[in-house]
């Protein structure tokens, strides 16, 4: 649809034509050429002129013959160039007629309109798509889109599958719409593909409308074959559970002329998988924020300058990947320096590395050193001095970064309250809850004597 398209007839006439005579060609309709004169091209360009006259509505062309004119049985072949429609459409009936000039006066021999034979063969890959004017969409019959990276500020990688019901030479553009919410920026971005050699390797991403623009190239896209293009954008830091509703359209370029066929955005299909152990999160431009659906924090001695140990529950709420990093923060008033290699031990679970940075003012960072999966429990424990003073729970947050296998840039999550106990311990009021410290002493002290005799 909308291409610049070459019909070439081939004709045979049954008795001589003079030179002047007119050749016309009806019912060629559906065509977006306007009336007019346009340009003839010829086997035997003496003998057929090589322009004609273009009636767009009635989708006649009328062609002079010229010099000695035509021959009885000799077949001439012409061609001449017309932009097809925007709609599809079947090819339509198309007939010619003679007109031959009389050399004996002013009236020229009329013929009838006789229907044509119309190829049937197939051209740029479109099934009987050599007959005259019959139309289509360039369009894909598959069409799908996915992730694999749904978490906020993540490296995720676009997964476009596609299958066309034509052709598509070098040069034609295909254009995926509608994957707003990223934070890639205006720009080229990398494009890898399953077939090699038929896709640019870089296409045009803008960020506002969500569109990518990749161009075919090599020997092009043939009907039929499937295509896989994958490219990474980064996401957007905001929670979103609702899949973006994506499109794709060809551009496909003609050999022809200068216009392309032009499709209509046709929406994709998305699978509704999950991703990361998110559910749905393999849905185009769903976005999680990582953390944890359970956190918890309680300690052993709740003593001033006591060996005191915590015990740190925690649940992810996604799949987290080695190389990933936790961080509770809010742990402040302990007398433990700045350590880089905090023992840490796994009490239930694995995954997480056998020492933390901990920070004294309050901070402390485990490493990841095995997946964790959506929904796993891990317990940990950990030993810090209190401090020398009273001091009352402490309020703690937790926050991951998750690695991830599609580029540089980490998922990250958002600092989350970590609940605590406030039940007594040894007698302290809330002495379970993280870092509350006690400086043990007595209600009451008094001391007497019995003799304050010498000796």
């Amino acid at each position: 649809a909308s291409a610049s398209n070459l019909l070439t007839v081939t004709l045979s006439p049954d008795c001589d034509v003079a030179g002047g005579s007119l050749v016309t060609l009806s019912g060629l309709t559906g065509s977006l050429t306007a009336g007019g004169v346009i340009g003839v091209n010829s086997s035997f360009p003496s003998l057929i002129a090589s322009s004609g006259s273009w009636n767009q509505s009635s989708g006649e062309l009328v062609v002079t013959t010229a010099g000695t004119g035509l021959v009885h049985g000799v077949s001439y072949a012409m061609s001449f160039q017309v932009r097809n429609g925007a709609t599809e459409q079947g090819s339509p009936s198309i007939s010619v007629k003679g007109s031959v000039l009389s050399v004996d006066g002013p009236f020229s021999g009329e013929g009838y309109f006789e229907a044509m034979v119309k190829a049937s063969g197939d051209a740029e890959g479109v099934t009987g798509g050599a007959a005259p004017l019959l139309i289509v969409l360039p369009r894909f019959l598959v069409r799908g889109v996915g992730q694999t990276n749904p978490l906020a500020w993540a490296s995720n990688t676009l997964r476009v599958t596609l299958r066309a019901n034509s052709d598509l030479r070098a040069g034609s553009l295909v254009t995926v719409a509608g994957l707003v919410g990223s934070a890639s920026v205006d720009g080229n971005v990398s494009v890898n593909a399953s077939v090699g050699g038929a896709w640019a390797s870089v296409g045009a991403w803008e960020q506002g409308s969500g569109r990518i623009v990749v161009s075919v190239s090599g020997e092009g896209v043939v009907n039929g074959s499937e295509h896989v293009l994958w490219f990474v954008l980064r996401n957007g830091g905001v929670e979103n559970r609702t899949a973006a509703s994506v499109s794709v359209v060809a551009s496909a370029v003609s050999v022809y002329g200068e216009f392309v066929g032009q499709g209509l955005y046709e929406v994709m299909d998305n699978g509704g998988s999950d991703a990361i152990g998110v559910s749905g999160g393999g849905n185009p431009m769903v976005v999680h924020v990582p953390g944890f659906a359970v956190r918890w924090i309680g300690q052993s001695n709740p003593f001033a300058s006591a060996s005191n140990v915590l015990n740190v529950t925690l649940s992810p709420d996604c799949d987290v990947l080695a190389g990933s990093s936790v961080t509770l923060t809010g742990l402040s008033g302990s007398a433990t320096g700045d350590n880089a290699s905090l023992g840490i031990v796994s009490v239930s679970g694995s995954g997480v590395g056998s020492t933390g940075v901990w920070w004294q003012e309050g901070n402390l960072t485990l490493g990841v050193t095995g997946s964790l999966s959506n929904g796993s429990v891990h317990v940990l424990s950990l030993t810090l001095r209190n401090g020398l003073v009273e001091q009352a729970a402490r309020d703690v947050s937790v926050v991951m970064r998750v690695k991830s296998a599609d580029g540089e840039f980490f998922g990250e999550g958002v600092a989350a309250g970590v609940g605590a106990s406030s039940a007594e311990l040894f007698g302290v009021s809330g002495g379970s809850g993280a870092l509350r410290v006690h400086v043990p002493g007595f209600w009451s002290a008094s001391i007497g004597q019995s003799n304050p005799l010498a000796s």
